[in-house]
């Protein structure tokens, strides 16, 4: 644990080192879609219009009634399922996890119950990376031998609907380097090493940044033509 701690610390140094994103590389803000990257204290989500991505979602569509926004989220499959965890499961998660857990839930509001205003980023995608996203999602949930998902936790009238996940969460595989690779699969420039929430949401703003200037630069040039 010791050891592991030590290179967790190494590895946040190198995420500094994470390169900023250049122009070239960010979809427009006008880019035909919008998700919301979410960060609750140490943990990072995503937020996604409801009829959007179900509509592209077979499994989602089949398993979540139709809600204004949906959450989805990735962490490990005792601690993430469970709403009153000790601390001990999360200790554990981070050492000697048995497996993942994919967290997709219905909500009314952006930002949802728990997330401060200032921790639901705008992220705007195309439909090529809003398709290659949704793929990613569906990719993270396990299947037994009949090819149906795994379901994991409470299912009947619970907001949350709980699969257990692909692949295997540890301390340098966790919910936020998940994230990492869904924003990827947008076509998202994050770049570097990201571990912490505080890491992908600093790049997560970068991004945005980038987005709402090429937007205002774009602007006169648009009521100039009208």
């Amino acid at each position: 644990m010791i050891r592991q701690l030590l290179l967790l610390s190494c590895l946040l140094i190198l995420t500094g080192c994470a390169l900023a994103p250049s122009r070239s590389s960010v979809p427009a803000a006008d880019a035909g879609h919008t998700i919301h990257l979410m960060r609750y204290g140490w943990h990072t989500a995503l937020l996604f219009d409801g009829n959007d991505i179900r509509s592209r979602s077979p499994r989602l569509q089949a398993d979540l009634r139709p809600a204004r926004y949906i959450l989805i989220g990735w962490g490990d499959g005792e601690y993430f399922v469970r709403d009153d965890a000790p601390w001990s499961k999360a200790v554990k998660a981070l050492v000697n996890s048995d497996y993942p857990a994919l967290q997709a839930g219905r909500r009314d509001s952006n930002p949802p119950l728990g997330v401060a205003p200032q921790d639901s980023l705008a992220l705007a995608i195309t439909s090529h990376g809003m398709d290659q996203l949704v793929a990613y999602i569906e990719r993270s949930i396990a299947l037994d031998a009949a090819g149906q998902p795994i379901y994991l936790g409470q299912q009947a009238d619970h907001p949350d609907r709980f699969y257990r996940g692909n692949g295997h969460y540890s301390l340098f595989s966790n919910c936020n380097s998940w994230i990492v690779g869904a924003l990827r699969a947008a076509d998202l420039p994050v770049s570097g090493i990201n571990l912490t929430a505080g890491s992908v949401f600093e790049q997560a703003q970068q991004i945005a940044a980038l987005q709402q200037q090429m937007h205002a630069e774009r602007q006169p040039a648009l009521h100039a033509a009208q």
